[in-house]
């Protein structure tokens, strides 16, 4: 889930910079530019510095990895948020369809990674 996040989240960066909103401001990131290379390998380290720790064995990361899956989601409902109101206000909204649409599928999968790093272990049965 991990992964799937990392992709989500990685092609979301993408996706917002081949849509109007790369040209929304002196900071916004146009595609195949060194800021949007850059925000991508931000964004891997993050996602996978943590998992390499908790993969060697460090099983408390898991919490490190929740906080930092919650802040994702955070981010994500921001994003959403503020491509609905931009695209209200713009008369373009459906140039802004792509980077929603990644976005609800990027917090799927972040809630969706919650949910499978704290489930319960499934019990074994003793058969008499």
């Amino acid at each position: 889930m991990t992964f799937v996040s990392a992709f989500l989240f990685c092609s979301l960066l993408v996706m917002g910079s081949l849509s109007p909103l790369a040209s929304s401001g002196p900071n916004a990131n146009e595609f195949n530019s060194l800021g949007m290379w850059a925000a991508i390998a931000c964004v891997l380290a993050v996602y996978l510095l943590p998992l390499f720790i908790f993969v060697k064995g460090l099983s408390a990361m898991r919490y490190v990895m929740a906080v930092l899956c919650g802040l994702g989601i955070v981010t994500i409902i921001s994003i959403i948020l503020g491509v609905l109101v931009l695209g209200s206000f713009s008369n373009n909204f459906s140039a802004f369809l792509g980077v929603i649409a990644l976005s609800l599928a990027t917090l799927i999968a972040n809630v969706m990674w919650l949910v499978v790093a704290f489930r319960p272990s499934p019990k074994l049965e003793v058969k008499n």
